[in-house]
């Protein structure tokens, strides 16, 4: 990975969230931040920085999902598990969900 996605490499296809007023303030700060998305060209960028500003300012706790984790995969399963693909156009895994980013 890009050390700009470090340390969470967070996936911005899917979010489980617990409503709070820490993540209430994390989105609405999000939400506020378009000129750094317009800037970097880049959601995902964004939103890691702002984890990484609200883990450590606000206590915001965070748990992101193992890229190789089959129950919920994404682009790294399309470009780089071709076998899981296969496996799940043939019907032999069922994921969670599918997220696809290419």
């Amino acid at each position: 990975h890009a050390l700009y996605y470090a340390p969470y490499s967070a996936n911005t296809g899917f979010y489980y969230i617990r409503q709070n007023e820490r993540t209430r303030h994390f989105f609405n700060s999000l939400l506020l931040t378009g000129d750094l998305i317009i800037g970097t060209h880049s959601h995902q960028i964004t939103l890691i920085a702002l984890l990484n500003e609200h883990a450590s300012m606000y206590g915001l706790k965070t748990k992101i999902l193992s890229r190789l984790d089959d129950d919920f995969p994404g682009g790294y399963h399309y470009h780089q598990r071709k076998p899981y693909m296969r496996e799940l156009i043939n019907k032999q895994q069922n994921p969670y969900i599918f997220h696809m980013s290419w």
